[in-house]
């Protein structure tokens, strides 16, 4: 039974994540979502650990993913930071693949 609960506590954590990082246009909420999908990776590893009973090389892999996870979202916080001073906004669609034709000096 409590390996159900994980087993929906993950798919739950992972499906939320993923919706939101397919719906969103906020760079805000695409970290937040990429986190969640983080966090289903991590209770990903807390089960399969306790399955195989080996709980001590679970949790060393998620403090391996906690530290790989706080990484990236400081570097898209700077990412989040730079896109707001540069267009003004969060929003997505406000950036640009090619040539940057309204970049003033």
């Amino acid at each position: 039974m409590l390996l159900t609960l994980f087993i929906l506590a993950i798919v739950l954590t992972a499906a939320t994540g993923i919706y939101c990082l397919l719906v969103t246009q906020n760079m805000i909420r695409v970290l937040i979502s990429m986190e969640l999908i983080n966090k289903g990776g991590a209770l990903l590893l807390a089960v399969a650990g306790l399955v195989n009973g080996q709980t001590a090389l679970a949790e060393s892999f998620i403090i391996a993913l906690i530290f790989v996870e706080v990484v990236v979202t400081a570097i898209g916080a700077v990412l989040c930071i730079a896109m707001h001073a540069r267009t003004g906004s969060l929003d997505i669609s406000n950036l640009s693949l090619g040539k940057e034709a309204d970049h003033v000096e």
